[in-house]
């Protein structure tokens, strides 16, 4: 039997299994609230989409005369093309820093004939772009294969798997075609490249 006091005291004595409880409630909380913080941060990732665009000529075939067919076809050599990517301004603007990049990935690439009146993709048989930089090797970034009559603008299919960010990161990015044509298109042809690249960043702390 208790004293009046021990009661007292043994009331006052801390409950072993409660304080278990305590301890596992205060472990579960403060998960919670470092999973609550993971996720602000990955919802306050940057993640935005940058467009590019450039002209380009494709090549004169030597003494072909236009919509003349090629029998066996022919291989046609672009020259590169370069364009700045101005990703020191986007680091910038978007709050972030080159090292706080995560990846920079290639939505979409698109030819569209821009001149003369009346030209279409129908001397092109396939169609391979390129990718370089200063200090990035070349490699093969996007494709369209067995192109079909009458189109004027074509939707490539590029490489969903390849991170970009050093590319990105350089002062300059350097495309370059190649094209398996059929017949000799009109003179002084020119096309439009438009690419989207999408950046996802996280932002400076």
């Amino acid at each position: 039997m208790y004293t009046g006091t021990e009661f007292e005291l043994y009331l006052l004595k801390p409950n072993q299994a409660n304080m278990k409880k305590i301890m596992i409630i205060s472990v579960l909380a403060g998960l919670s609230a470092l999973t609550a913080c993971t996720k602000l941060k990955q919802l306050a990732n940057i993640d935005v989409n940058i467009p590019y665009s450039q002209q380009i000529s494709v090549p004169t075939i030597p003494g072909g005369v236009s919509g003349t067919p090629i029998p066996g076809g022919l291989t046609v050599p672009f020259p590169a093309v370069g364009f700045a990517t101005n990703s020191k301004q986007y680091i910038a603007q978007y709050h972030t820093s080159a090292n706080k990049i995560i990846s920079v990935g290639l939505n979409s690439l698109a030819l569209q004939i821009l001149s003369p009146s009346g030209q279409n993709f129908d001397f092109l048989d396939n169609v391979d772009v390129y990718i370089s930089s200063q200090t990035q090797p070349e490699m093969l970034l996007a494709s369209d294969i067995d192109i079909p009559k009458g189109q004027t603008t074509l939707n490539l299919v590029t490489a969903t798997d390849v991170n970009l960010k050093n590319y990105f990161i350089d002062d300059t990015i350097y495309f370059r075609m190649t094209a398996h044509i059929n017949a000799v298109p009109f003179s002084g042809t020119q096309l439009e490249m438009s690419s989207i690249f999408n950046l996802l960043a996280n932002p400076l702390d």
